[in-house]
C-alpha cells in the first residue's frame, strides 16, 4: 500500500481523522490482510504524522508496525514511487 499524504495539512489532521479514518484503517489492514500487506508507505507525511504515529502505535500489532515506512523526501508522485519499489 503507498499513501501519499502530500497537502496533508495540521487541520486536516484532526482527532476525527485519527478515530474515523486512520484507526479504522489500520485496525482494518491488521485484522483482514495481515499476511498480504507486504509493506505500508507513507509518503511525504507533514509533522502532525510523527505525533499520531506515536499515538496509534501502542494500539497495532508489532507485525504491522515494522511493515510501515515512511519516506518523508520523496519527490514524485505515488506512480512514480511504486514503480521505482523493489
Amino acid at each position: 500500500e503507498v499513501c501519499d499524504l502530500s497537502g496533508l495539512s495540521i487541520q486536516q489532521f484532526s482527532p476525527y481523522f485519527v478515530t474515523k479514518v486512520m484507526k479504522p484503517w489500520l485496525t482494518m489492514t491488521q485484522a483482514f490482510y495481515p499476511e498480504t500487506t507486504r509493506r505500508i508507505y507513507i509518503l511525504n507525511p507533514p509533522s502532525i504524522v510523527k505525533l499520531a504515529w506515536n499515538l496509534v502505535t501502542p494500539l497495532l500489532s508489532q507485525g504491522t508496525v515494522d511493515k510501515i515506512r515512511f519516506e518523508k523526501k520523496f519527490k514524485g508522485t505515488a506512480d512514480e514511487f511504486c514503480n521505482n519499489i523493489e
